[in-house]
C-alpha cells in the first residue's frame, strides 16, 4: 500500500501503556514516518519506532509466502486505479502548489508560493501564502506536492540553502527549476493567478545601439521581451504572449557580461566615433555605435617568438613568454580568440590567427622539457626535479643547445633587458695546503673563473644535503656571483664533496678543512687537482699509498732468523709508520709470520736505542707459550718477561727492567693500576678482534696504557661487521674513521645495509694505507698446496625426526618472538635455536636433558668420523680436530677409547697446554682433539698435515684460523682440510652463510671483486630454520 496507517499501542520502559497513531507514506524520496503518541515526548518517539519496527516484523513472514507473483497482482490492482498511484507519489488532495515570479535584486528571479483549489472553470482560487520551509520539511513532503514539485522544491532549496521563506532563482539550478515550473502549469508572471506561462520557442538576442535623445544607449534588441533572465544558460520571459524560454547571446556573451549590460551607463553622440574605434580594438564582440572601417589580414605563416626573462637569484624561477609575429604584427600566446583587431599606422586590422601553427609552436617548448604556467597562458617555466642540480642541467641545456635549436628553426628568440643570468665555461680547481703545526694542517680549494679567483667550498655547500656517491650527474653548476654560475665537470667535484662530507666538522669559517697528517692520504683522492705546498706531506701520502719510496731496514744481528721477501716489506713498513708516528694493523693471514716480523721490527727498534722504555704485548692466554718460544728463538737478546700466573706480582715493581712483557687480556682488570703506571715504547695487541667491542672493558683499557707507538696484529681485523675495524682504528688512531657514530652514518649503514660499493671502495683506500695484508695466495709459492674437501652425510631414522622436531618447535618460537620483541630483541632466542639444531647435527646427546634428551637417537656424523680416522691414521696422516662444543670432543674421546686410538685434546679447561701440545710435536700421539675457541688461534702446528671440522662455524675466518694453524710458514708437506657436513640441514646453509660473509672480509681488504651484506636478517634467520 502507499500510505498506511497505524494504531497502536506500546509499553514504556516501566509498567506504563502508551497508544500512538501513526501514518507511513512511500514517496519518490523515500519512506517518509509521522507518529503521534501520548507520551512526554509526543512526536515520533521510541515508542513510535518500536511499533513500525514491530509492524515490520509482523508483515516479513506474508510477504515471503506471498512470493513475487503476489506482488506483481498487487501491483496490477494498483494499475488499474490511477488515484492510487496519485498516492504513492503525492498530491492526494484536491489542492496545489502555484509560483508566482518577479524580478529580483541582481538578475535573481523571486518566487513566491500560493496553495490553491483548482476551481469547476479551471482557474484557482485565491488560496493560502506558503514558506519554503514547510514544501521542503524535515518529516515528508506535503500531500499537495506532485513529483514535479518535489524536484522543484529540491533545486529552490539548493538555490536558497538559508532562506526560510519566499525563494530566488539564480544560477544553473535557477535556470532548471523555472523550466520544470513551466511544465508543471502553474507558474504565473506576477501575483494574478490567471494565465500560466508555458514553454517557448528559443530566441536570439542581439545586442544594438538605441537612440535615447543626445545619448546612445547599449540595449538587447527584443523589444516585445519584458524581462531577460541572465541564468546559465540564459532565458527569457514574454508576457505578451505568455511564454518563457532559451535565449541564445551573441559570440563572446555570457551571463556575466549579459547582467553587465543591463547596467550600462548611456553615451554622448558626439563621443561615438572614439567609442567605436575603442570597442573594435577592445571588445569586438560588442557592437560599435557607428561603422569603423576594418582591414582583414590572414593566409601568413606565424613566426614564433620568445622572450627570455632569466632570474638571476634562482635559475629555476626564470620564465619564458610565447608570442607570434604575422608579418609586421605582433600578438601574445595569451589571447584565444580565433581572430583579432589591432590598432596598426593608425588603422585598424583584424588578424586571422593560424591556431594549429600557435599549438604546434606550444607543444615544441613542452618536447624540449618546459613547464607551462597554468595561470598565465603563453607563459613556461624551467621543469623542477627533486635533484636540483640536475633541473639546473636541464635548465642550462635548454639556454644552449635548445634555444639554438629553435632559432634554427626559424624562431625568434631574445632576452629582457632585466635578464641577470649569465653562465662561464671551464674553470680550473686547485688546492692550497698550509701547515698549522707538525700534526695539523689546512687544505683550502679555489676555483679560478675567467681569470678570477673565489673560494670553492661554499659554492659547493648546497650540493653535500642530497649527495650520495655516484649520484651526481654529469655536469654541476655552481652559483660564484649574484646572477653568474659555472659548469663544473663531476670529476671536478666529486672527490672534493667526498671529503668534505667526511670533514664537515672540521669547516673553519676561513673556508679551509681543518685535516690531520693520518688523512695525508686524501690528497691523493683529489685527482688531477693541482696542490700548492706541504710537499712532504704529499711524499708521505704517495708512501702509504703504494709503499714506494720506504727504506728497506736489515734486520740487527741480534734477530736469529731469515726473513721471506714479503716480511722484510713487512718490516720496511712497521718501520715507516714507526718514523711518522702513525700506527696500523698487521693483517696477514694466519701463518705468515707476524710474530716474527713483530720480533724483527723490536730488535731494530732495540738497536736503534729508540727502546726507552718496554714494549708491552697484550695477547689471547692460549698464547703466552708461543709468544715465548719464538721470542727466544728469534731475538734472544730480548730480556722477555711473561707477566702472568700467580706469582706475576713480584714483577709489577721491576716492569722497566724488561725489553718486552707479554700478558693477557684476562689479566688486564686485575693488572690494568700496574700497567697504567708504566709507560711503553710500543703496545701491541695479539689477536686485535678481542677489542672489537669497543664498550667492553679491554677495549677501555688498551685505550688508557700510555705508549709511544702502537700496533695491532690479527689475520681477522673484521669478522662480523665493520664497526669490529672501527673499533681497532680508533685504539690506534683515535679519530681517523671518526667516532662511531659518524662511521656508522658515513660507511656501516650505506655499506652493510644498502650495498654502497662507493662506499665500500673509499673505506678500503682510506684503510690501506694503515692496515698489511698479504694473504696465502699471495705467498702461495713459499706454501705446500691446501685442498678442502667437503665429507657429507644424510641423518636418518631417529635423528632425522628429532631434528625435524625441534626445526618445526623452535621455528615457532622465534617467530613468535620477533612478532612480540623485534628482531634486534630475539637474539637470545635466536642463537637458541640455532645451537640446537647444530647440536642435533654433531650427536643429539649434545642437546640438555630439559629439552627431552636424545630420544636414543645416534650420530650419522659421528659414525662416519669413526670410519674415516682410522684409514687416514693408517695412510700416516697427523690430523688437527677442531670442534665448537668441548662436550662433543668428549664424546669423540669416548669412541677413540673404545677404539684404542691415541690422541691429545686440547680445550680451555686443559691445565698443562704445552706439555699436551708438545706430545702431538713430539710425534707421541698422531691425532689431537681442539676446542675452537682454546685452539683456533696462536698455535704453530706444522707437523700436522691434515685438519678436519668436525661442526661448521658461522664465521669462515674463524675456521681459516684454526685450519692454519698446519697450512702455515714451515710446512712443508700438502695440507689436506675436511669439513663434515649433515645433508639437508641448518649446517648446509651456515656454509651458505659463510660465503656471505667472506664477501664482506674481502672487499674491506681490497681482495674482493663485489661487495655483500654481512648481517643476519628476518629473511637469513627464516632460511636457517626452514626446512631444506
Amino acid at each position: 500500500m502507499a500510505c498506511i496507517r497505524l494504531r497502536t499501542m506500546t509499553r514504556g520502559s516501566g509498567q506504563q501503556v502508551y497508544e500512538q497513531e501513526i501514518e507511513i507514506k512511500r514517496s519518490r524520496r523515500g519512506i517518509a514516518v509521522q507518529g503521534s503518541c501520548d507520551c512526554p515526548v509526543g512526536y515520533n518517539c521510541k515508542h513510535v519506532v518500536a511499533a513500525c519496527l514491530a509492524y515490520r516484523h509482523s508483515e516479513e513472514p506474508r510477504r515471503i509466502r506471498a512470493g513475487g507473483a503476489s506482488a506483481f497482482t498487487d501491483w496490477l490492482e494498483q494499475f488499474q486505479s490511477p488515484e492510487a498511484f496519485a498516492t504513492e507519489d503525492g498530491g492526494t488532495t484536491a489542492e496545489h502548489l502555484l509560483y508566482s515570479l518577479a524580478p529580483g535584486e541582481d538578475g535573481a528571479i523571486a518566487v513566491s508560493f500560493t496553495i490553491a483549489r483548482r476551481k469547476r472553470d479551471g482557474h484557482f482560487g485565491k488560496g493560502r501564502r506558503a514558506n519554503l520551509s514547510a514544501l521542503g520539511g524535515h518529516y515528508g513532503a506535503p500531500r499537495y506536492l506532485q513529483p514535479i514539485d518535489e524536484e522543484i522544491v529540491a533545486l529552490l532549496t539548493a538555490c536558497n540553502p538559508y532562506q526560510w521563506g519566499n525563494a530566488a532563482l539564480r544560477g544553473a539550478a535557477g535556470s532548471t527549476a523555472l523550466m520544470l515550473m513551466l511544465d508543471s502549469g502553474r507558474a504565473f508572471l506576477g501575483p494574478q493567478h490567471e494565465r500560466p506561462l508555458r514553454r517557448g520557442p528559443a530566441r536570439h538576442a542581439v545586442l544594438t545601439w538605441v537612440p535615447d535623445g543626445t545619448m546612445l544607449r547599449l540595449a538587447i534588441g527584443m523589444a516585445e521581451v519584458a524581462l531577460i533572465v541572465p541564468f546559465t544558460p540564459a532565458l527569457y520571459i514574454d508576457p505578451a504572449r505568455d511564454e518563457a524560454g532559451a535565449l541564445t547571446l551573441p559570440e563572446g556573451i555570457d551571463a556575466a557580461r549579459l547582467r553587465a549590460i543591463a547596467s550600462a551607463p548611456p553615451v554622448p553622440r558626439k563621443e561615438a566615433a572614439r567609442l567605436s574605434r575603442l570597442l573594435a580594438l577592445q571588445h569586438p564582440e560588442l557592437p560599435t555605435p557607428e561603422p569603423v572601417e576594418i582591414i582583414e589580414l590572414g593566409g601568413e605563416p606565424p613566426v614564433p617568438r620568445l622572450t627570455l626573462q632569466l632570474d638571476g637569484g634562482d635559475p629555476l624561477a626564470s620564465a619564458l613568454t610565447l608570442g607570434f609575429r604575422y608579418g609586421e604584427v605582433l600578438i601574445d600566446a595569451v589571447a584565444a580568440e580565433a581572430t583579432v583587431t589591432l590598432e596598426q599606422a593608425g588603422r585598424l586590422v583584424r588578424l586571422r590567427r593560424d591556431g594549429a601553427a600557435e599549438a604546434a609552436a606550444g607543444a615544441r617548448l613542452l618536447a624540449a622539457g618546459l613547464v607551462p604556467d597554468a595561470a598565465q597562458p603563453g607563459r613556461f617555466t624551467p621543469q623542477r626535479f627533486d635533484a636540483r642540480q640536475a633541473a639546473l642541467g636541464a635548465w642550462f641545456g635548454f639556454l644552449g643547445t635548445g634555444v639554438s635549436q629553435l632559432e634554427a628553426e626559424g624562431w625568434q628568440v631574445e632576452q629582457a633587458p632585466e635578464s641577470t643570468l649569465s653562465l662561464s665555461r671551464g674553470a680550473d680547481i686547485s688546492a692550497e695546503v698550509e701547515e698549522a703545526d707538525s700534526d695539523w694542517f689546512g687544505l683550502r680549494f679555489d676555483i679560478e673563473i675567467d681569470g678570477r679567483k673565489f673560494p670553492l667550498l661554499p659554492l659547493v655547500i648546497e650540493l653535500i644535503g642530497d649527495y650520495r656517491p655516484g649520484t651526481l650527474p654529469p655536469t654541476l653548476y655552481l652559483p660564484y656571483a649574484a646572477g653568474h654560475y659555472v659548469e663544473v665537470a663531476r670529476e671536478q667535484i666529486e672527490p672534493i664533496l667526498q671529503n668534505i662530507i667526511e670533514l664537515f666538522d672540521r669547516l673553519g669559517a676561513t673556508n679551509e678543512l681543518r685535516l690531520s697528517r693520518l688523512d695525508a692520504p686524501r690528497l691523493l683522492e683529489l685527482g688531477d687537482i693541482k696542490i700548492r705546498g706541504a710537499d712532504a706531506l704529499q711524499r708521505m701520502a704517495e708512501k702509504l699509498r703504494n709503499f714506494t719510496g720506504i727504506r728497506n731496514v736489515t734486520p740487527p744481528g741480534t734477530f736469529k732468523g731469515q726473513l721471506r721477501a714479503y716480511q722484510q716489506q713487512g718490516l720496511n713498513w712497521l718501520q715507516f709508520l714507526r718514523e711518522y708516528g702513525l700506527a696500523g694493523i698487521l693483517a696477514d693471514d694466519m701463518g705468515l709470520g707476524k710474530t716474527v716480523q713483530t720480533l724483527a721490527h723490536l730488535a731494530v727498534e732495540k738497536r736503534a736505542g729508540r727502546m726507552k722504555n718496554p714494549s708491552l704485548i697484550i695477547a689471547p692466554t692460549s698464547l703466552m707459550g708461543n709468544w715465548r718460544r719464538e721470542a727466544a728463538q728469534f731475538t734472544p737478546g730480548l730480556n722477555v718477561l711473561v707477566l702472568h700466573g700467580p706469582e706475576r706480582g713480584a714483577h709489577f715493581g721491576s716492569l722497566d727492567q724488561y725489553d718486552l712483557i707479554l700478558t693477557t687480556y684476562p689479566l688486564l682488570p686485575r693488572d690494568h693500576e700496574v700497567l697504567l703506571a708504566q709507560p711503553c715504547h710500543y703496545l701491541i695487541l695479539d689477536e686485535a678482534q678481542q677489542i672489537k667491542n669497543p664498550r667492553s672493558q679491554a677495549a677501555h683499557l688498551v685505550r688508557a696504557i700510555k705508549a709511544n707507538h702502537r700496533l695491532c696484529l690479527t689475520g681477522t681485523p673484521m669478522e662480523n661487521h665493520l664497526g669490529e675495524l672501527w673499533a681497532q682504528f680508533d685504539f690506534l688512531l683515535p679519530g681517523f674513521l671518526g667516532d662511531q657514530k659518524s662511521f656508522v652514518h658515513h660507511y656501516r649503514t650505506p655499506i652493510e645495509k644498502y650495498g654502497d660499493h662507493e662506499r665500500m671502495r673509499r673505506l678500503s683506500q682510506r684503510t690501506a694505507p694503515f692496515m698489511l695484508r698479504r694473504t696465502k695466495d699471495i705467498v702461495a709459492s713459499e706454501l705446500p698446496p691446501k685442498s678442502e674437501l667437503l665429507r657429507t652425510v644424510p641423518i636418518e631414522g631417529r635423528q632425522a625426526a628429532l631434528y625435524e622436531s625441534i626445526r618445526l618447535t623452535m621455528e615457532k618460537k622465534v617467530r613468535d618472538a620477533i612478532a612480540q620483541k623485534g628482531l634486534a630483541r630475539s637474539h637470545i632466542t635466536i642463537l637458541d635455536a640455532l645451537l640446537k639444531l647444530r647440536q642435533v647435527c654433531c650427536d643429539p646427546r649434545l642437546l640438555p636433558a630439559r629439552t627431552g634428551g636424545s630420544h636414543g637417537a645416534h650420530s650419522a656424523k659421528l659414525a662416519m668420523l669413526m670410519e674415516l680416522l682410522p684409514e687416514l691414521l693408517e695412510e700416516g696422516r697427523r690430523i688437527l680436530l677442531f670442534s665448537q662444543f668441548t662436550s662433543m670432543l668428549g664424546l669423540i674421546e669416548e669412541e677413540l677409547q673404545g677404539a684404542k686410538i691415541a690422541y691429545a685434546k686440547l680445550t680451555g679447561q686443559t691445565r698443562k697446554r704445552d706439555e699436551v701440545i708438545d706430545s702431538f710435536r713430539r710425534g707421541e700421539v698422531n691425532l689431537f682433539l681442539i676446542s675452537l675457541k682454546a685452539g683456533g688461534v696462536g698455535l704453530n702446528l706444522t707437523e700436522a698435515d691434515t685438519v678436519i671440522h668436525y661442526d661448521p662455524w658461522w664465521n669462515p675466518a674463524v675456521e681459516m684460523q684454526a685450519t692454519d694453524r698446519a697450512h702455515r710458514i714451515g710446512q712443508d708437506k700438502p695440507v689436506f682440510v675436511y669439513k663434515l657436513i649433515t645433508e639437508g640441514t641448518v649446517e648446509e646453509k651456515i656454509l651458505a652463510l659463510q660465503a656471505k660473509k667472506q664477501q664482506l672480509a674481502n672487499s674491506v681488504y681490497g681482495r674482493g671483486k663485489e661487495e655483500g651484506e654481512l648481517l643476519i636478517d628476518a629473511d637469513t634467520i627464516s632460511a636457517l630454520l626452514a626446512a631444506d
